[in-house]
């Protein structure tokens, strides 16, 4: 056999595996489970989505009806002449009404934040109305309350 014949080369020398520190498997294990974490709060975080529009959009609705709900209060008050108590609950209609315009205001939806603030706009003239013991107050919270029921007749389900 001759020096050049591949069959009669030496092997090449078998290195010992490399072996991995302690260190270093702690710091893979821990790699891991913080990229585990991560990924779970991601996939939390993202599958909830859905669910905080749906719970925005009745928190919303629920706002509205609320205020509604006062200013019609307001209206049965008013037809018995009780002025303070109408006057109270038109009081009670500001808080959600305001905070449901603001909210719309959030959501971009123009239109209809511009017909809440303008219900509010009615509910403070038909409490101040309701105050100066004026039948008036009456059609001012009527209007309010009809601003109010194409705001939530608008609004999406």
């Amino acid at each position: 056999m001759s020096a050049a014949d591949p069959t009669t080369t030496t092997p090449a020398p078998v290195l010992p595996p490399a072996r991995t520190s302690p260190f270093a498997k702690i710091a893979i294990a821990l790699a891991v489970v913080v990229l585990l974490v991560v990924g779970a709060w991601f996939y939390g975080w993202s599958s909830g989505a859905p669910d905080r529009a749906a719970a925005d959009a009745t928190r919303l609705r629920m706002m509205l009806f609320e205020a509604r709900t006062q200013v019609l209060d307001a209206q049965l008050s008013l037809y018995t002449a009780n002025f303070g108590n109408a006057a109270q609950h038109l009081e009670y209609a500001k808080p959600p009404l305001a905070a449901a315009s603001t909210e719309l205001t959030r959501l971009g939806n123009v239109e209809l934040a511009t017909k809440a603030d303008a219900a509010l706009q009615l509910v403070t003239t038909g409490r101040d109305l309701a105050a100066k013991l004026s039948l008036d107050a009456n059609s001012k919270a009527g209007e309010a309350s009809k601003l109010l029921g194409e705001v939530l007749s608008t609004l999406p389900r």
